[in-house]
């Protein structure tokens, strides 16, 4: 027989509410107290040892009372934190041959072997779900745990998933070890269930039950409107019934709530006494957890186990926790969830069956199954810690924090909230590794409400930063580099036009770069042009930046034509070219360029710092162009793509590169002139010049710190130049305009500049 493991178990999850954590602190400790395999047993919570879970209790109401009236939440919780990691080690400094289990993510300091257990990382995938404190707590404390940490502790094969996937934990140290359910969650009779449901004035068999804290993780807000769509008879037959404490950020679920509750048929009990929770689920009609995410979801369990039918997400663990149970619907589809409650509602055969299966689905989830599982674990923990096997699979030596591979995905919306959408919904099969930040700048308020509202249901982890103003492309993509530059987590980051549609093989495209088994500065690849849907045009959008022998940049149309970069319509930039941009000339895009030539501007810049573009085959995109900009070549589109394209070279071209080809740069300007004057466009091309006259001393000052940060010469730069005048498309089209003949593409002839057709600029742009 084994020896017994000294244990010391960290039981600050147990206070009141009692949360899914507090409930598997308790259980742990109630059941490890009396497991041979584990002695002595050392319960440590906030600052002393306690000697049971009750006094745990008390110690933990004491600390939550005060922290509730400290100002400062951030400051006081780290200082809290900090406090109770020297108590902690203070009070642990005799010990030896423990080891350390923290139930609640974070380890505190210990030299012994020591366990975690991580319940899930929605504060990574859904920063949006949880207070900031809380976030910026867990981004701070949590990667020390995952490298320090003997052994990880999970409740479901999903998470054990995303760690591995998202957070590249080494999976040797992963145990998944499901929760368990009390015994007091069984089915009832109406006798035993008659005292509680009538303290809550509840018949048996005559509500809906859904027990959740009311935070927008779980997708009540959604849940309610759904059953607002439910018959009028069936609403007044079962009442919905929410059980849970109040959580954050829940107005707006009130709002939907009551007025269904002033007509009795949704009743909030708030939060419910343990005693009372076995009983208001053996006697619901049916049972509706709708999370949007769930580590595990001690409900569902509780719920078969009381012998009502469920009804849950698709999403997460929560398949796997309820099998073939429960019936399994999209959380974000409210149709879809209504349809759900329907059925649970109607089908007598499906209920049936649905209550039979759930009771067999839960005979494994037992706490003592549970308890004997974390045994387990803490003997692997202790040999692992004897052989001192590496920590994280993808760790740096002598890194502290988990590398964390995912990509910033930067949209910029404006006015365009359906392709925005669009554009989305081709982005989620990469949910896992990718930050996706939604820039809108200065849309319609119609606009802005439905990509709120959109991207709710498209993309719940989705960050929106509006802008009451249009600030442009450049400025837009500036605002979410700067997040991206301050999340350790972020690689890379890729800009898509946002009526632009990803296909399929952008996701290995960008995981081979996300995992390392490809290495580009910046890459981009072939974009084709949108038709009625994805994949009908095999029309070339482009092929990335071609930059001319006129200094004039358009869409690379021809593979012989240099690759100069990727349009910013599909671009890929490694997170060192951002940085190195930014430290080197003071920022990554030009916001004097608004939209146009930007993209083109930074991949000047980044081949100036010596960094190398690389070009794909593979269709990365569709295209549909300018849909922010007004479609079209309009006058929106030459006055900022010829202006920017002439400070662009002025910035960035070196002086040699510019005298070699002066004779091409004034003939192009020249046919420009010529070409739009005649087209009636006068005025706009004498703004333009003038506007470009007139901002040359800016970009003269940007270009000396341009020119000094430079590691390549004039010969290296001239390489990635067309040895061609300027696109020959474009030409053919002014030239059959001149002599007046009809362009071949009177509707949409491509503009004087690289950009045109590209992502970049129509979608930001414009006023």
């Amino acid at each position: 027989m084994s020896e017994p493991i000294p244990l010391i178990l960290n039981v600050d999850a147990i206070s009141a509410p009692l949360t899914g954590i507090g409930v598997y602190t308790r259980e742990l400790a109630r059941g490890l107290s009396g497991d041979r395999a584990v002695a002595p047993l050392k319960l440590f919570s906030a600052y002393r040892w306690v000697d049971d879970v009750e006094q745990a209790f008390a110690v933990n109401r004491t600390i939550q009372s005060v922290r509730r009236v400290l100002p400062f939440r951030q400051f006081a919780l780290e200082g809290y934190t900090k406090l109770r990691a020297e108590l902690f080690r203070w009070n642990a400094r005799r010990l030896r041959g423990y080891v350390l289990h923290a139930p609640n993510f974070v380890l505190m300091p210990f030299d012994g072997p020591s366990v975690a257990t991580v319940h899930d990382i929605s504060y990574l995938r859904y920063p949006q779900f949880h207070p900031r404190e809380r976030v910026r707590f867990l981004e701070r404390h949590l990667p020390p745990t995952l490298a320090r940490a003997d052994a990880l502790i999970v409740d479901s094969h999903y998470v054990r998933d995303e760690l591995v996937n998202v957070l590249g934990v080494d999976a040797a140290k992963l145990h998944v070890v499901p929760l368990g359910v009390d015994a007091a969650y069984r089915p009832r009779t109406p006798d035993e269930l008659a005292p509680v449901l009538a303290r809550h004035a509840l018949a048996a068999g005559g509500y809906l039950l859904v027990v959740a804290t009311q935070e927008p993780r779980k997708n009540l807000e959604r849940l309610v409107e759904a059953y607002a769509q439910l018959d009028a008879n069936v609403r007044e037959r079962v009442p919905l019934v929410v059980v849970g404490a109040r959580g954050w950020l829940d107005a707006s679920l009130a709002r939907v709530i009551e007025p269904l509750e002033r007509k009795g048929q949704v009743r909030r009990l708030g939060f419910v006494d343990d005693a009372d929770l076995p009983a208001l689920y053996a006697g619901a009609f049916g049972f509706a957890f709708v999370s949007m995410y769930e580590g595990f979801g001690l409900p569902l369990v509780e719920a078969m186990a009381s012998g009502v039918p469920v009804l849950t997400s698709n999403a997460a663990s929560m398949p796997e926790v309820a099998g073939d149970a429960a019936l399994l619907v999209d959380p974000l589809d409210v149709d879809a969830i209504r349809a759900g409650l329907a059925r649970m509602v109607d089908d007598a055969s499906w209920r049936a069956g649905a209550i039979a299966r759930g009771l067999e689905q839960v005979k494994s989830y037992t706490w003592a199954n549970t308890v004997a599982a974390t045994v387990d674990v803490y003997r692997a923990a202790i040999a692992r810690a004897a052989n001192a096997a590496p920590a994280l699979a993808h760790q740096r030596p002598g890194a502290d924090a988990v590398s964390v591979p995912r990509a910033g995905v930067v949209l910029v919306n404006y006015n365009t909230a359906d392709r925005s959408l669009r554009c989305v919904r081709s982005l989620r099969a990469l949910a896992a590794r990718v930050r996706l930040v939604v820039v809108d700048s200065g849309s319609r308020a119609d606009d802005l409400k439905a990509l709120e509202a959109g991207l709710a249901h498209e993309w719940p982890g989705a960050e929106l930063v509006a802008s009451p103003v249009n600030i442009g492309f450049a400025a837009g993509c500036n605002r979410a580099i700067t997040r991206f530059l301050d999340d350790a987590s972020v690689s890379h980051v890729l800009l898509l036009n946002n009526d632009a549609v990803a296909a399929p093989a952008l996701g290995d495209w960008l995981c081979a770069h996300l995992d390392g088994r490809a290495d580009a500065d910046l890459a981009g690849g072939r974009v084709l042009k949108l038709g009625a849907a994805p994949g009908e045009s095999g029309e070339i959008d482009s092929l990335g930046i071609a930059f001319y022998r006129s200094l004039l940049a358009s869409n690379r149309l021809a593979a012989g034509d240099p690759f100069f970069g990727p349009t910013g319509g599909c671009a890929l930039y490694a997170r060192r070219v951002l940085e190195a941009l930014r430290d080197a000339h003071g920022g990554v895009f030009d916001e004097d360029f608004f939209c146009y030539a930007e993209d083109t501007d930074v991949a000047a810049r980044a081949l100036l710092l010596g960094f190398t573009p690389q070009y794909s085959d593979d269709v990365l995109a569709w295209h549909e162009g300018q849909a922010s900009s007004g479609g079209g070549f309009n006058d929106f589109v030459l006055y900022h793509g010829i202006r920017n394209s002439i400070w662009m070279a002025v910035k960035c071209v070196p002086a040699t590169a510019v005298l070699a080809r002066l004779p091409w740069l004034v003939a192009l300007h020249a046919g420009v002139i010529l070409r739009h004057s005649l087209r009636g466009k006068g005025r706009v091309v004498a703004r333009l010049y003038r506007d470009a006259f007139f901002g040359l001393a800016r970009m003269w000052k940007k270009r000396r710190k341009i020119q000094r940060a430079r590691r390549i010469g004039a010969r290296e730069f001239g390489a990635r130049i067309s040895a061609r005048f300027y696109d020959q498309g474009y030409l053919r089209n002014a030239l059959r305009e001149l002599w007046g003949a009809p362009a071949r593409d009177s509707s949409a002839p491509p503009p004087p500049e690289r950009d045109a057709e590209s992502a970049t600029d129509r979608r930001s742009g414009l006023d």
